[in-house]
């Protein structure tokens, strides 16, 4: 693994940059990706940055532009030897979606914050100890000794650190995220406005689907797993989108007494989609690792490739060998 100014470095060899982010992005992903290309630009590179799928409404705070980005499924996705491969805060390479065909096929910076990330490219730069990939491209930035963070960069670092942190809720949140809010803060940032886009901010068809959801909440393990559930029926019945379930496995995690808070989607008959947070001690990544996914201590996730019924089985199996 190599330093963030070895990255900068090798950076400022290359005039033209694709950067990629993992599949159903988050805050932080997001957040990341267009800080990261606008500083590009602004320092006279050519970037474009490539999306699984099209952004949710709540990123209109940062002020994306069409012209910023492409979806995969558009864009003729080659092989480039005069481009820079940048992937962001993607734990593995098939977090990457459709770019995970490129992975040894260009030349491409791995930086993420994930503890499990295995290095995939060809410079990495990982830290676990940042609460978000945004803090890594602030500190890429501030290398710049000549650059002054603007709103439009600072607002795009600030949406992926309070995206990451829960609004500064989380065990990640450190002294520094506080400081580097206050700096991002002075160039006139909207911290509220980012706050309510992020958390704060519901179609109704959503708030109907959390409540068949908390309907299904069930506790396990004399009190320390709490875990729900989304079924294909929910999502028609609400007409919520699938994508619009991510944040729900924070209500079992917040009853009080649980260390261990899950969700599980019903992506189609016979896969599911599972979240996992935990309070103090358990470490989910692992438990997701085992099922073939991973993330961090606290959150992480994984898809498993059976019914509903049966990865709430399987599931709740292994996490009791943790609490």
């Amino acid at each position: 693994m190599v330093s963030l100014e070895q990255i900068r470095e090798e950076m400022l060899k290359w005039d033209n940059f694709i950067l990629m982010g993992h599949v159903d992005p988050d805050g932080d992903c997001i957040g990341s990706l267009f800080a990261l290309k606008w500083y590009l630009e602004s320092i006279n590179k050519s970037s474009l940055v490539l999306l699984t799928e099209e952004l949710a409404e709540k990123y209109a705070i940062l002020g994306i532009k069409d012209s910023d980005y492409r979806l995969f499924q558009d864009y003729s996705l080659t092989a480039r030897e005069d481009t820079c491969y940048i992937a962001l805060d993607a734990g593995n390479s098939d977090r990457l979606g459709a770019g995970e065909k490129l992975v040894d096929r260009v030349f491409l910076i791995n930086m993420d914050h994930h503890v499990d990330n295995p290095l995939y490219g060809k410079l990495n730069y990982v830290n676990p100890e940042k609460a978000a990939v945004g803090e890594i491209i602030y500190d890429l930035i501030k290398l710049d000794e000549e650059y002054q963070l603007n709103r439009k960069i600072a607002t795009a670092i600030a949406t992926a650190i309070v995206s990451d942190t829960g609004a500064f809720r989380y065990q990640n949140t450190s002294s520094g995220v506080f400081r580097i809010m206050a700096e991002l803060m002075e160039t006139g940032i909207d911290v509220y406005g980012i706050n309510r886009a992020m958390f704060s901010n519901y179609h109704y068809s959503v708030l109907k689907l959390l409540g068949q959801a908390l309907s299904s909440l069930e506790i396990s393990a004399d009190g320390k797993v709490a875990y729900l559930r989304v079924e294909q029926g929910m999502l028609e019945e609400s007409g919520a989108e699938i994508s619009e379930s991510s944040g729900l496995v924070n209500y079992a995690r917040d009853i009080y007494g649980v260390e261990v808070g899950i969700s599980f989607i019903e992506e189609e008959e016979n896969i599911t989609r599972v979240s996992f947070r935990s309070n103090e001690y358990c470490p989910v990544n692992e438990v997701a690792a085992y099922f073939g996914g991973g993330g961090h201590p606290r959150a992480a996730g994984c898809t498993i490739n059976k019914g509903i019924d049966q990865a709430v089985e399987l599931v709740l199996q292994k996490v009791k060998e943790y609490v």
